[in-house]
């Protein structure tokens, strides 16, 4: 197997599984918070996070050792907005991944729980991601058939 086709491979493997993990986020964030809700999604987030850097690194990798070569990919804009997109996802996670973890420890510490109006606005942030992330996919695609070139 050529390291062109393994970068794929990984590629492909994170970018479903980030997805997956968000989409995970905004099916416990459909729910009410409890105790159990609270843990499973700092959980969750974790895996997000690490998932997202490995991708990040694995994009990188592609970009600069895969078969298209860097100049198939930064002379292109639909490349870049795919990464402006990526970013804007990767933005919207952070105020969600902050409540996440002050949710945990207050649950840990004290057995409190997030109110309500809280869940609900952070479970649109997610939206916003899965929205960001949507419009990365149709990007990759794209710039994968040289469109933008």
């Amino acid at each position: 197997m050529t390291l062109d086709a393994l970068l794929a491979i990984l590629h492909h493997w994170l970018a479903f599984g980030l997805v997956g993990l968000v989409m995970a986020e905004w099916a416990i964030l459909r729910g009410a918070a409890c105790a159990d809700t609270v843990r499973r999604i700092a959980r969750v987030d974790l895996f997000y996070g690490i998932v997202a850097g490995l991708l990040l690194l694995v994009g990188i990798a592609r970009v600069v050792y895969g078969a298209k070569g860097l100049a198939f990919y930064t002379g292109n804009p639909v490349f870049w907005l795919k990464v402006a997109l990526f970013a804007l996802a990767g933005g919207a996670s952070i105020v969600p991944t902050i409540r996440f973890i002050r949710w945990s420890r207050a649950n840990q510490a004290s057995g409190a729980l997030p109110e309500a109006a809280a869940w609900q606005s952070t479970r649109k942030l997610v939206v916003w991601e899965l929205h960001a992330l949507a419009g990365v996919m149709i990007c990759a695609a794209l710039t994968a058939r040289g469109i933008g070139h």
